[in-house]
């Protein structure tokens, strides 16, 4: 009687053949190769053609942060803007009003937010 190895799904070992694919957003990618496979795989190229050029936006894109146990707004304030003064906090939490609810300490642990970019008015302060 054979008796099959009972592994669960976690522990089955991968096949050689399935690449490993990083998880980071392209713009967190610091290889070119790898930015360029995936700008080819977004647009749905075949290998040989070229990808269009990605337009640069006159607005500069927001930034997707894991909120952890670790984190206040005035560290990712300090982290992003450079300043940990209210207006600049305050930016974090009224971009991410609707999904953290009515008060700033309303945030949960795991929740996605947004860091938005910093508003000219700001940037002279």
């Amino acid at each position: 009687m054979d008796k099959k190895k009972n592994i669960s799904p976690m522990k089955r070992p991968v096949p050689a053949d399935i690449k490993k694919v990083s998880m980071n957003p392209p713009d967190q990618i610091t290889d070119m190769s790898m930015k360029a496979e995936i700008e080819m795989q977004r647009q749905n190229l075949r290998p040989g053609q070229t990808p269009k050029p990605v337009p640069a936006s006159a607005a500069p894109a927001v930034i997707k942060h894991i909120w952890t146990k670790e984190d206040t707004y005035a560290d990712l304030a300090f982290k992003y803007y450079g300043s940990i003064k209210e207006p600049y906090w305050r930016l974090i939490y009224n971009h991410n009003k609707q999904i953290i609810g009515n008060h700033p300490n309303d945030i949960r642990v795991g929740l996605e937010i947004e860091i938005p970019p910093l508003p000219e008015e700001l940037k002279k302060k």
